[in-house]
């Protein structure tokens, strides 16, 4: 039997230059809630996350939506603030494994990987045909006939896997794209998410703008991985 030895040098485990974690206070009137900055954003040298709970993090850190994670009552209620300084270069993944990192040192965060069944959508093409309008590199935007409140998605250029990563987000599942359209297209929908509005607003519901478009979602179930969180601290170690 022949036994080869193979030598790597360690990789170093990519950490943020500084990074500060707080507890925050209640939400200030008018104030942003949420992530931003990063590699690949006007800000890719710093990342600040502020009044986010920890989920929120996770599911950026670990690229998984919501939905996917399992295990958040072992989170803490807290929500903080957090600003981190990130070397320069850093790519997206690296900066993805920076709050991974993160979160492993200050929260002592520990979580799996599994597979479960679930019930997604399927996006398909409606009986009439697809109504989508093609994208024409250089023609400028559709414009916007929506008013009042709701959901806008107007978007140039877009596959149909786009779309349907969009709308899962609402639908809190996944959705397959399954039309079999591979181009780009141009889309201008308003919907509603919230069914007491829907009657004041004259808004559709989200399946109701999809078959705006000659599409249709389905129901089907299906394997998905889910990111379950299997232990965190309540609160950070100290900066």
């Amino acid at each position: 039997m022949l036994v080869s030895c193979v030598g790597f040098a360690q990789t170093p485990v990519p950490h943020f230059d500084v990074a500060s974690i707080k507890p925050s206070g209640p939400i200030e009137n008018g104030s942003f809630v949420g992530g931003r900055g990063g590699p690949g954003t006007e800000d890719p040298g710093r990342y600040t996350c502020t009044y986010c709970y920890l989920s929120m993090v996770i599911t950026e850190a670990y690229d998984v939506p919501y939905y996917r994670l399992s295990g958040q009552n072992r989170l803490p209620e807290t929500r903080f603030h957090i600003l981190a300084t990130i070397p320069q270069g850093a790519t997206r993944e690296q900066f993805r494994q920076m709050l991974q990192n993160l979160l492993a040192d200050r929260f002592q965060l520990i979580v799996h990987r599994e597979t479960r069944e679930m019930e997604t959508l399927r996006l398909v093409v409606g009986a009439g045909g697809p109504k989508l309008k093609a994208y024409v590199e250089g023609e400028p935007a559709m414009e916007r006939k929506m008013s009042g409140a709701g959901m806008y998605y107007q978007e140039q250029g877009r596959t149909m896997v786009e779309f349907a990563d969009y709308v899962s987000g609402y639908f809190a599942r996944p959705v397959i794209d399954d039309t079999g359209l591979r181009g780009k297209y141009d889309f201008n929908i308003w919907f509603n998410i919230d069914p007491d509005t829907l009657a004041s607003t004259g808004s559709p519901t989200l399946p109701g703008a999809i078959r705006s478009l000659g599409l249709k979602v389905e129901p089907r179930k299906a394997q998905v991985e889910f990111l379950v969180v299997d232990h965190s601290e309540k609160t950070p170690t100290e900066n």
